[in-house]
């Protein structure tokens, strides 16, 4: 027998008000989601109790020790072209604890191409700030946070996986040993101009 559509609703504690954006600090903007349960599973990310309605697929797919991994999981990706914008969005969906996408550059007309959630009216705004409002709509359970500032030392400890997709070599070795030496997954995606290989 399926479950109804009804089952697969989001189970909130309290009625749920959102308030949208708004300027947490000079470099950063988020979406105040502070008094829904995390990522659907549970508060704080500890405990948890997995919402099987709303996650039934990927719990088939990678076990309930898995997904408790996901959801005590603060995730950075920087780098908010077509490909970082991608992995944040099945970043979102797939209910980690926050995610935070980051980048200082603004939308150019050739970021149209590939960045599915920048418009027109969105060039020579911030990228990441522009795709934060709407990367936020995509799971109530993930809070979304955009970062416009330097990746310090201090800032990256917040996390336990960062993700780079536009980062120059320089930066990725930089970032490569301080993110080692704290214990933080790295993931790098794409190619750094210096070494692209010639077929793209």
């Amino acid at each position: 027998m399926s479950s109804s559509p009804l089952s697969k609703k989001r189970r909130l504690s309290g009625t749920e008000t959102k308030t949208g954006s708004h300027c947490s600090s000079s470099n950063s903007v988020k979406t105040d989601l502070s008094h829904t349960p995390a990522n659907g599973m549970a508060k704080n990310g500890n405990d948890a109790e997995i919402d099987e309605g709303l996650y039934s697929r990927q719990l088939y797919v990678l076990g309930h020790d898995a997904m408790k991994r996901m959801q005590n999981s603060n995730v950075l990706i920087s780098g908010m072209k077509g490909l970082g914008v991608e992995i944040a969005k099945n970043v979102i969906l797939g209910g980690v604890k926050s995610v935070t996408v980051h980048d200082q550059g603004v939308a150019e007309w050739r970021d149209l191409s590939s960045q599915f959630y920048l418009r027109e009216e969105d060039l020579g705004k911030n990228r990441a700030e522009v795709s934060q409002i709407r990367l936020a709509e995509l799971n109530n359970y993930v809070p979304v946070t955009a970062y416009t500032g330097a990746l310090t030392e201090d800032y990256l400890t917040k996390f336990q996986v960062v993700v780079l997709t536009t980062s120059t070599l320089d930066e990725q070795h930089h970032l490569g040993e301080l993110c080692h030496s704290k214990g933080i997954k790295l993931i790098i995606a794409g190619y750094p101009w210096s070494v692209r290989p010639a077929f793209l």
